[in-house]
């Protein structure tokens, strides 16, 4: 009876004891805590942003120069007709962009943007001289032919049209000066790829009536196909007109491909622990440009592609 009850006592004992336990028996084991199902999770953050602009920004008019056809005759050198190439000026130009960014850190992020914009367009008109007719001339007995007659009275209107759009992709890097009540100042730089298309219509009228110039200047009879002045010269050098049926118009089309290069400055004002309103001034220059046309009285189209532009977006962090 008495080891029953000394052997009662000893569990007892255990029991009430774990540190005894435990010493006994091996390290208890960590007590295992669940969390519960709904309870509060921890957020990562993201250096990502997504960002979308407008904009507007002044072109310089592209220079355009007409073939010179307005040889004058001999014997009246002093007096060539001279054509008119419109008045140049700056026109305005419309851009839009979107693109992804990411923050390094405080001080310098970058970004991929593609933009769409237009570029300067307009009208420009020019004077030249155009052969209304094949008018053959022979000596005063008429027993000489000498050649068809280039009459500088006879001058067609040409009427150039031409518009701009770009797709622009630019790589971009920007260094934030610093933040100060609320507002962050940077500049930046970029350079990517233009692609320039260039779309329009060349149309000659004649000045005395108006019409479409359209001249049948097929040789007729016998007389020499060289061009001659009023007093039976041969003009030297000599106009570059077909003796043919004419057909001066022509339809533009060019697609152009360049590089392009930006200088940014401007600052962002924080609208939200996300969302930055971004003011900034952007100088672009894509290149110089030139389209040539055939033909005869083909204009010649030089165009610089330097652009100032004002611009306002938003930029969205990621969370």
């Amino acid at each position: 009876m008495k080891a029953i009850v000394a052997a009662a006592l000893a569990g007892v004992a255990l029991a009430s004891t774990p540190s005894l336990a435990a010493d006994l028996f091996g390290t208890a084991p960590p007590v295992v805590s669940y969390p519960a199902e709904n309870g509060p999770t921890v957020e990562v953050g993201s250096n990502w942003y997504i960002r979308g602009d407008i904009g507007a920004g002044l072109d310089s008019a592209p220079t355009v120069t007409f073939s010179t056809l307005s040889i004058p005759p001999q014997g009246d050198p002093s007096t060539p007709l001279s054509p008119n190439f419109g008045t140049q000026q700056f026109s305005r130009n419309f851009l839009a962009d979107i693109g992804l960014g990411y923050r390094f850190n405080n001080f310098f992020r970058a970004d991929a943007t593609y933009e769409y914009r237009n570029g300067p367009g307009g009208s420009t008109t020019a004077t030249v001289i155009c052969p209304y007719g094949a008018y053959g001339m022979t000596n005063q007995a008429g027993t000489v032919e000498y050649g068809y007659l280039y009459n500088p009275s006879n001058t067609c209107d040409g009427d150039l049209s031409l518009k701009q759009h770009n797709n622009m992709f630019l790589a971009n890097g920007y260094f934030d000066v610093g933040t100060f009540w609320g507002i962050t100042p940077y500049v930046g730089a970029g350079a990517g790829v233009n692609i320039a298309t260039t779309s329009g219509s060349l149309a000659f009228f004649e000045t005395a009536n108006g019409q479409p110039y359209a001249a049948n200047l097929s040789p007729t009879g016998t007389y020499p196909q060289i061009w001659i002045d009023a007093y039976g010269n041969v003009i030297n050098p000599q106009p570059k007109i077909a003796f043919t049926t004419q057909d001066w118009n022509r339809t533009i089309q060019s697609t152009k491909y360049s590089i392009a290069v930006a200088l940014m400055a401007g600052f962002g004002f924080q609208l939200t622990p996300s969302a930055t309103l971004d003011i900034g001034y952007r100088y672009l220059n894509t290149g110089a440009t030139t389209l040539d046309l055939t033909g005869p009285a083909a204009p010649s189209l030089k165009s610089s592609n330097v652009s100032q532009e004002f611009r306002i977006g938003i930029r969205y962090m990621a969370d």
